[in-house]
């Protein structure tokens, strides 16, 4: 049978071999935990840089809204426009015709004013020839 200090001997070594793995695994943790606080960080400030940009692209897609709204509103007034401007070149075309229609109907009666104009000139020229021959009548 062993000793108390053949004993305490044979507890040494291994002791010493647990200590030592011991000290080993404390500093293994020790590096894992810096490694988390590490990550623990690096995710802090992916979470940051994440809640970053979904503000930005709220930010933008509201700005994208509210350009579509206005879009929209432009695209009514221009088709409110064109309805207009169409509206208002069949009202020209009208104005046209009917311009086109009394220009004729002034043409036409000028084309008569001036067969009548042509006919008393004809007329006159003929009564004066007739005046003046009555006038050479008499006077000879």
């Amino acid at each position: 049978m062993p000793t108390p200090d053949q004993r305490l001997d044979q507890l040494e070594p291994i002791i010493s071999e647990m200590l030592a793995r011991l000290d080993e695994t404390a500093a293994k943790v020790e590096r894992v935990s810096a490694q988390v606080r590490q990550l623990a960080i690096a995710f802090t400030t992916l979470t940051n840089s994440l809640t970053t940009q979904s503000d930005n692209i709220e930010f933008l897609l509201t700005r994208t809204d509210a350009l579509t709204d206005k879009t929209d509103a432009l695209m009514d007034k221009t088709d409110a426009l064109t309805d207009k401007t169409d509206a208002l070149t069949d009202k020209t075309d009208a104005l046209t015709n009917r311009v086109d229609s009394l220009t004729t109907k002034v043409d036409a009666l000028t084309d008569k004013v001036e067969q009548e104009v042509a006919g008393l000139r004809t007329d006159m020229n003929q009564r004066f020839d007739q005046m003046l021959g009555l006038l050479q009548d008499k006077l000879k």
